[in-house]
């Protein structure tokens, strides 16, 4: 028979089971000191031994929740440090991104031929299914932002107040931030009402819309808007962890898969469609749009790139 452990060995055997294999060894002596020397403080006021046990274990709390606070990790999916800024981005895309998909989906369905009920309940459950992931990824983005040490170290150092961040920089650059959820949303409303409502018939009689149906057809403007969105959520855990030298590099590459593409296809031709500005009476309308494009793509993707240098460049200043 193997002889019973002790409530003291299964406490410390508990608690070691969630620390790192290189921990173990230095805490489990810390703890069994520590356990020893409180029972003996119990038992010279006349505790008795066992109950002096228990005692000093329940006070410790569960084994999980110490070895959390040996390795500093979260018991939570998103804290009181963040939990404020978590909820306030979440309102702002719900509160955009959701019904701007409402009217979107229920549009299309209707101009395709469905009735007005069927329309609006389709698009009722498409935004319901958008709102979801919409919680799921930035729950997902603050819980990932909540377990990076970095972040939480500096949030806990920011009592200090010579090392707190500039409030106006930081409010306006959320604002941008939101600003630019919001400008994404408005491009894609404007992309996909004129490639259903705003269709006009082709030179074969089917129905063209201004963007060039190989980009539909072939996926790449999906893509382009999945690197759009990728580039907000990085904005968003920059903002959190703070811009640095990397995070730049990171986002100019983030700019230089968006712009590049869009460029190029604008440039070449193959990001309008002629058979459509030619049927809408505007036969050079492609052109001209593809230079704004191109312009409008340089400046605000340079721009970002640059304000990402310059942020990172502020913060190397303030250390």
């Amino acid at each position: 028979m193997t002889a019973t452990s002790s409530p003291t060995d299964r406490y410390v055997a508990a608690t070691l089971r969630s620390l790192p294999e290189r921990q173990r060894q230095d805490i489990e002596a810390e703890l069994r000191a520590l356990i020893a020397d409180a029972i003996d403080d119990r038992r010279e006021a006349g505790v008795d031994v066992d109950v002096a046990e228990r005692q000093v274990l329940i006070e410790l709390g569960a084994p999980a929740r110490l070895a959390a606070s040996y390795t500093d990790r979260s018991l939570h999916l998103i804290g009181p440090e963040f939990y404020l800024d978590y909820v306030r981005i979440l309102k702002v895309l719900l509160s955009t991104l959701v019904p701007v998909w409402f009217v979107i989906f229920a549009l299309v369905t209707f101009a395709d031929g469905s009735p007005a009920a069927v329309a609006f309940g389709a698009a009722l459950y498409s935004a319901l299914g958008t709102a979801m992931s919409i919680a799921f990824f930035t729950t997902l983005v603050f819980a990932i932002i909540e377990r990076v040490s970095a972040v939480r170290t500096k949030r806990r150092a920011n009592w200090d107040p010579s090392s707190l961040p500039e409030v106006r920089d930081s409010r306006g650059y959320f604002k941008e931030l939101i600003g630019g959820v919001v400008f994404l949303a408005v491009i894609v409303v404007a992309l996909v009402l004129t490639e259903t409502l705003g269709t006009v018939e082709g030179p074969e009689g089917a129905e063209i819309g201004p963007i060039a149906s190989g980009l539909w057809e072939s996926g790449l403007f999906y893509i382009a808007l999945l690197i759009a969105i990728a580039s907000i959520a990085f904005h968003l855990l920059s903002y959190y962890t703070g811009w640095s030298t990397s995070n730049a590099i990171a986002n100019t590459v983030f700019v230089v898969l968006f712009a590049v593409p869009a460029i190029w296809l604008a440039a070449s031709g193959r990001l309008l469609s002629e058979d459509y500005f030619r049927a809408v009476g505007w036969p050079e309308g492609a052109n001209v749009i593809a230079v704004v494009v191109i312009v409008v793509v340089i400046l605000l993707t340079a721009s970002d790139a640059v304000g990402g240098w310059v942020r990172a460049s502020k913060k190397r200043r303030t250390r």
